[in-house]
């Protein structure tokens, strides 16, 4: 019997989305599917293109099945929609689609979500900010870009959980170090940027803190670059990636993320063989580390 062939699309290679791709793979393996893993450089048009050539197709192999984390919040509605008329079962990762529940109707064809929990994460950061600043303060926040679900999700979660006293000073990015970087660079060319206004410093991904803090490094003016790299920095990420940086003192806090390769495939294939349509969207884990508790007593 042919393997099933799955194509797995991500929208760019940082470092979450590069352990998603390998995740994705190793599931494929034990699970013994084909599996092709793509990337569209944080472009939804190119995202798009790859999937509907991939759709009409009639030289490639016919996929099973799309597993898809959008570039944008609109989530390939349009791409979806083709898909499932056809028979191809359709998985969204870490992106709150609308259209989910209207290509649920047919259980031989699975459509549903699996994500982080983008809000709970942003929650949880909150609650770290407001452990380590008991008193109130300024923070320089590094975000994803505004055309991202994720970041949108994030940045909301936060402002339910942070404390009034704890004021915001937002800075755009793309979801990588260097492009944290640059905007953090671009921005401290600013008179205004001083880092004694500021008490923390907190990106929406680990690799977002540390872009941040390249830049700061960066600086000619040694007081400012010692005063900002002196700040606690906070970040998200998977544990084998910011458990170091917490342990090392890079980092004074994260929040722990969870892949969702490998629990998306396991459900797509259970929901495949009984032919039954999953839960509309899962959630996989997400914790403090440290835990909320000991991070307000080391503050």
């Amino acid at each position: 019997m042919a393997r099933m062939r799955i194509v797995v699309s991500l929208p760019n290679d940082n470092a979450y989305q590069h352990e998603q791709g390998t995740a994705a793979k190793l599931a494929a393996e034990r699970l013994g599917l084909d599996v092709q893993v793509l990337q569209a450089d944080n472009d939804s048009i190119v995202q798009s293109q790859q999937l509907l050539e991939i759709i009409q197709s009639r030289s490639e192999p016919r996929p099973g099945a799309f597993l898809v984390e959008p570039v944008t919040a609109m989530g390939l509605r349009r791409v979806a929609e083709v898909a499932v008329a056809q028979g191809m079962a359709w998985v969204v990762s870490n992106s709150d689609v609308d259209y989910v529940k209207d290509l649920r109707k047919d259980p031989r064809v699975p459509v549903f979500m699996v994500s982080q929990g983008q809000q709970e994460i942003g929650q949880l950061q909150g609650q770290q900010l407001a452990a380590l600043l008991p008193q109130g303060g300024s923070v320089l926040y590094i975000q994803g870009p505004s055309s991202s679900s994720v970041a949108v999700q994030r940045h909301e979660g936060m402002e339910t959980t942070k404390p009034r006293n704890v004021q915001i000073t937002t800075l755009r990015s793309k979801w990588s170090e260097e492009g944290a970087c640059e905007s953090a660079g671009a921005w401290l060319r600013l008179a205004t940027s001083r880092a004694e206004k500021f008490h923390l410093v907190a990106g929406q991904t680990h690799e977002l803190a540390l872009g941040a803090r390249k830049a700061f490094q960066s600086l000619d003016n040694r007081e400012q670059q010692k005063r900002w790299l002196a700040l606690p920095f906070l970040g998200i990420g998977i544990a084998s990636q910011v458990k170091p940086l917490v342990n090392n003192h890079v980092l004074a806090a994260a929040v722990i993320t969870s892949l969702t390769m490998e629990l998306a495939m396991e459900m797509l294939v259970r929901a495949i063989e009984k032919r039954v349509q999953p839960p509309e969207r899962s959630l996989v884990e997400a914790s403090s580390y440290p835990d909320l508790a000991k991070l307000a007593a080391r503050k």
